[in-house]
């Protein structure tokens, strides 16, 4: 008995890891994105716990882009507008990121709408415990997580900004049109339309000419 439950558990994790290849990714893209008439290479989309028939990546045309685009849970949105560049960045998402026209994310970006988990240790303990029992029985990793204890809120990247490269964006903040946040800042709050900020937590540093 023992025996076959390992073997199952085997097979079962044999299966997980089926399922984060680039075959399945190219099927998650097929299945649970739009992408207009743009260049897509490199895209890894991670679904942990899809909704079947709902749409998590929306990709508009003319635009160049890469990147994990990641949903831990049935909800959460990323939609990426017109004749944007995209740099191999990573997006997580269970609220949603709203990407405008002729935005420019330089590489090694992480973009980031929920905490992942809650302030209380006792909550962050469980879901250790929750993340070991769905792996031990074969489910994906958040699939028994209590995602009522985690803060989320929508990220929103207007028209014709630049994140430089390695930054990291929290939830809940607006980069404002025409803004840029320079390479390895760390973004809490909103950045106003045609600045430039920097820093961790990026300040602004430069207001632009339009």
């Amino acid at each position: 008995m023992y025996l076959k439950k390992t073997i199952r558990r085997i097979l079962r994790c044999l299966t997980q890891k089926g399922q984060t290849n680039e075959d399945s990714s190219k099927g998650n893209l097929q299945r649970y994105a739009r992408i207009g008439n743009s260049i897509c290479n490199d895209v890894n989309l991670r679904l942990e716990d899809p909704e079947d028939g709902r749409i998590y990546l929306t990709i508009g045309n003319d635009c160049i882009v890469s990147g994990n685009y990641i949903f831990e849970s049935k909800q959460g949105k990323i939609e990426i507008g017109q004749h944007c560049f995209i740099g191999y960045s990573t997006f997580i998402s269970r609220s949603s990121i709203s990407i405008g026209n002729n935005v420019t994310i330089a590489w090694g970006c992480t973009i980031y709408d929920h905490n992942s988990h809650s302030l209380d240790y006792l909550e962050r303990r469980k879901d250790i415990d929750d993340e070991l029992w769905s792996l031990r029985n074969g489910q994906s990793t958040y699939k028994n997580k209590n995602w009522n204890s985690v803060k989320s809120n929508p990220i929103t990247i207007c028209d014709d900004a630049w994140i430089g490269m390695n930054c990291i964006i929290l939830k809940g903040v607006t980069i404002g049109e025409g803004a840029v946040v320079g390479a390895g800042s760390v973004v809490t709050k909103d950045v106003p339309a045609w600045t430039v900020v920097a820093g961790n937590p990026a300040k602004t540093v430069k207001t632009l000419v339009r």
